[in-house]
């Protein structure tokens, strides 16, 4: 089921959960010159049997605030295992996707393509409280101690109600490898909520403990907000 670029902003229980993850984040960012085109287009794409067949929770997302990358939007895909990743992986080399390149070949360029591993995931996944992500990009020297010590900062941050949606931890596997090694990221319910969690927690105590305790070079903190999602769980 999709929900596009408006997202229904009901209120639901909370039950915040750390979980060790598995599965892997595939991200695309593209460099978009003409929006309500490209995004018909991908409605149709995710709204034709090889959507409703796609073996992953999609979101495409408007970058806010993206740095110097070129990239104006981005297309996330969640594939809970390895054997999802490689099917849906596989499904862009059908008839169906290249017909839908074909569509959006001239409003639209490739700028990066990334796969990532989830170590951690956890938090509060109704849709509409994960209306924006924020994400830090990052070079880790000791990934072990930096995620004991993100767990640590984050198990604060849920303790005091700093978090409205969902969290998680990545490690980079494929694509550009001398940028980053990790990122982590959460979901709010809107922009001025990012905002706010942010702000708490860079005056936190947590985060100046975890600040002194790892070793890690922040290459970029992006903010993007949803536009659609498809086949996003319990939706």
């Amino acid at each position: 089921m999709k929900k596009l670029f408006l997202l229904p902003m009901a209120i639901f229980m909370m039950s915040f959960q750390f979980l060790q993850a598995d599965g892997y984040i595939a991200s695309y960012s593209i460099k978009v010159s003409d929006v309500p085109a490209f995004a018909k287009s991908f409605d149709g794409l995710m709204s034709s049997d090889f959507g409703k067949t796609f073996p992953g929770t999609v979101t495409l997302g408007h970058f806010a605030f993206n740095g110097y990358d070129d990239a104006t939007h981005a297309v996330v895909i969640s594939y809970d295992s390895e054997a999802d990743m490689a099917t849906g992986t596989q499904m862009f080399y059908t008839p169906t996707f290249g017909a839908f390149l074909n569509e959006v070949q001239d409003i639209s360029e490739p700028v990066e393509q990334s796969l990532n591993r989830k170590l951690m995931s956890g938090g509060n996944n109704n849709q509409a409280d994960n209306s924006v992500y924020t994400t830090y990009y990052m070079s880790v020297k000791n990934p072990n101690k930096y995620a004991a010590a993100w767990k640590k900062l984050i198990d604060a941050q849920v303790e005091d109600g700093n978090i409205s949606g969902s969290y998680g931890l990545r490690a980079h596997t494929h694509g550009n490898n001398s940028y980053y090694s990790h990122y982590a990221y959460t979901g709010s319910t809107n922009i001025e909520s990012a905002i706010e969690e942010q702000k708490n927690l860079m005056q936190s105590s947590s985060f100046a403990t975890f600040s002194k305790n790892v070793k890690r070079e922040v290459k970029k903190t992006t903010m993007m907000v949803v536009m659609a999602t498809y086949n996003y769980p319990n939706s």
